[in-house]
């Protein structure tokens, strides 16, 4: 119970007043006595009434002491407190555990420092009578424990000294969900709307709404940051762009560039040196702007900030700063993907075609950032080979063979095989041909009712024919692609041990050449059986990376102990750790294949020293503002019956 007027208790002088006027109270009262006989009689009526008496006076002392009270107690206008004691001290704590909490400092993170902060708080709450909740804002908001009490102080100690275990580091490389951990926190509010939310973390805010925000940065804590590096080509030669930044102080940073597997000219004039697959180290001094982000570029434009390099080819990029920071993940950064695959591709053909030439030229310069495609083509005469003088095509060591009119006697099984208008079955082959059939006129195809990535875009009515020679059988693995009317004339197979497609129609017979549709199966085709294993060779944290394969297996590892192996294609991994990932798999040529990509953190989160604007708040439920109980009505509620009680006493005493 609490007062408004604590003065009103001078009140209680009238108890002394009220005991003086008991003492100077006359104890005699006058009598008149008739006689003798009804003075005797009086007194024998009085000897019997005195207990009586005596009680009512207690009482009416009682009564009139309590009414000197009542009026006091209502002086100092008296009152509950509504608020409960342990709801003011429950609390909830959040802690930040995105990338930038790893800032470090004399070999302590903020993450280790926001855990120790929050257990502290949390054993002084539990300790107190209260109960506490902690809640993990990581990649994805969770609960370590929701209003927990002295019970639990032991497991809750437990749960978050296991956050900061290396065994079980809780801390992401991302971004932190702190707008969901918010939406936990209303959960408890809910309960409790008087509950103190507080986030540990190293983000300022300008506006913290209710939230309490617990910084546990440094002032001396600063970060240099490798955040992008990128490959540009630029009059034919490649210049490199990095994109830098210092957070938390001016400061000159060396920037390392190591390019391997270069080949090109590196200096200039006399100094100049041709590098023919080695590797170059360059270095720049940087004077970088604090907080900003800074782009220096490595090539041969007199605008770049090193102008001595003339690069036609790389294998790949490693960029890094050597720096005492705060922040190590971020110091480094790969680039992979400057030497396209080298995509070996044999055209035999006994008749001239231009057509399959143009298409795989076409082919060549529309996707040489992805491949470098070689091309062999052996046109040999048909009567030098009716004669036994032909030149014989070579049966292995290639990715995609081509064969047109005249076949190999065995079918390759190192690589995609096409056949056009085959004239014989080559050994090994799968499907039966029948005779040679024409047409007076043009015939338009159709396509297969059942969609082919093959048929991607391709309009088959747009392609005639005027003779084909019908596919009479084929093994169950074979999708027909094409038709004229019902008979198949394109069917592909894609098994593990055999990759084949067969048109079985000249491209003199049809005008599948002149019409886009033709470079635009030959484009399908090689997606289809030689996709690009994964789309970019830089990928951000926690996006899911697409792979396909040339094999019937594909093996990935990568930093935190990651390893995965597949067999279904194509399949999805979860960039859930930044670092370097290496991808192998072994195509039907035999020969193993190794690709790598690198994942990066967020870029703000190598900014350590961020200022955001306002802090996402959980939803308060209103709390009454006059929720105190009133007591000056009970106290006159009292005093009235006490006045009444007394005056009833009094006329009592009177009868």
């Amino acid at each position: 119970m609490s007062w408004l007027t604590p003065i009103g208790f001078l009140g209680f002088i009238g108890l002394i007043i009220l005991l003086i006027i008991y003492i100077i109270k006359p104890n005699y009262q006058n009598k008149y006595i008739s006689s003798t006989y009804v003075w005797k009689l009086s007194l024998k009526y009085r000897k019997k009434k005195m207990p009586l008496s005596k009680l009512r006076n207690i009482l009416l002392i009682i009564c009139q002491v309590l009414i000197v009270t009542a009026c006091t107690f209502i002086l100092t206008q008296p009152y509950i407190d509504a608020e409960d004691e342990k709801a003011a001290k429950e609390k909830v704590l959040i802690i930040d555990a995105s990338a930038s909490m790893f800032s470090e400092l004399e070999g302590e993170t903020r993450f280790e420092r926001a855990v120790a902060e929050a257990e502290k708080t949390a054993t002084e709450v539990m300790s107190d009578g209260s109960v506490v909740t902690v809640i993990l804002a990581g990649r994805e908001a969770s609960l370590i424990c929701q209003r927990a009490d002295s019970s639990q102080k032991d497991t809750v100690t437990a749960q978050l000294a296991e956050l900061v275990s290396p065994l079980g580091l809780k801390c992401t490389w991302g971004n932190a969900d702190i707008d969901g951990a918010m939406m936990l926190a209303e959960d408890v509010l809910e309960e409790n709307a008087k509950a103190e939310v507080i986030l540990y973390t190293g983000t300022k805010y300008i506006d913290d709404g209710k939230v309490t925000v617990n910084d546990v940065s440094d002032v001396s804590e600063w970060n240099a940051a490798i955040l992008d590096v990128r490959a540009v080509i630029d009059d034919n030669y490649y210049r490199f762009e990095v994109d830098t930044a210092t957070y938390g102080r001016v400061n000159s940073v060396k920037i390392y560039l190591e390019i391997h597997g270069a080949y090109g000219v590196y200096g200039q004039g006399d100094s100049s040196e041709t590098v023919n697959g080695g590797t170059l180290k360059l270095e720049y001094d940087a004077l970088l702007d604090m907080n900003e982000r800074t782009t220096i570029r490595f090539g041969n434009n007199e605008n770049d900030d090193i102008t001595d390099l003339k690069l036609f080819a790389y294998d790949h990029v490693y960029c890094y700063v050597q720096e005492n920071d705060a922040l190590e993940i971020d110091n480094s950064f790969y680039l992979y993907g400057g030497t396209p695959q080298t995509l070996r591709v044999q055209y035999y053909s006994t008749k001239i075609n231009n057509f399959v030439s143009g298409a795989l030229m076409g082919l060549r310069n529309q996707l040489k950032d992805d491949w470098d495609i070689e091309i062999d083509e052996i046109h040999d005469d048909e009567k030098m080979i009716q004669m036994g003088m032909g030149k014989e095509p070579e049966l292995s060591g290639y990715d995609i063979y081509i064969f047109e009119h005249h076949m190999p006697k065995t079918i390759p099984t190192d690589g995609l095989v096409i056949l056009i208008d085959p004239d014989t079955l080559p050994k090994g082959t799968d499907f039966v041909l029948g005779n040679q059939l024409g047409f007076t006129g043009e015939k338009n195809l159709n396509a297969n009712e059942v969609s082919h990535e093959i048929m991607k875009g391709v309009d088959a009515e747009n392609i005639t024919v005027t003779r084909y020679r019908k596919i009479n059988a084929y093994d169950s693995g074979y999708t027909p692609l094409l038709y004229v009317d019902e008979n198949p004339i394109v069917i592909a197979k894609n098994d593990p041990e055999a990759k084949l497609v067969l048109f079985s129609f000249s491209m003199h017979y049809s005008n599948i050449a002149l019409t886009p549709e033709f470079p635009l199966l030959m484009n399908n085709i090689l997606e289809h059986y030689i996709p690009s294993t994964f789309e970019s060779p830089v990928v951000e944290l926690y996006d899911e990376v697409t792979l396909n394969s040339r094999s019937p297996e594909l093996s990935v590892t990568g930093p935190a102990s990651i390893s995965a192996e597949f067999t279904e294609f194509p399949a999805k991994i979860a960039a859930d750790a930044p670092g370097l990932y290496t991808v192998t798999q072994t195509p039907i040529s035999g020969q193993q294949v190794v690709e790598n990509f690198y994942v990066t953190i967020p870029d703000d989160e190598s900014n350590i020293v961020r200022e955001l604007d306002s802090l996402t708040n959980p939803y308060y439920p209103p709390v009454l503002e006059d929720a105190n109980l009133d007591l000056v009505f009970y106290f006159a509620l009292a005093l009235v019956a006490l006045m009444f009680l007394e005056w009833w006493l009094k006329s009592r005493e009177t009868n």
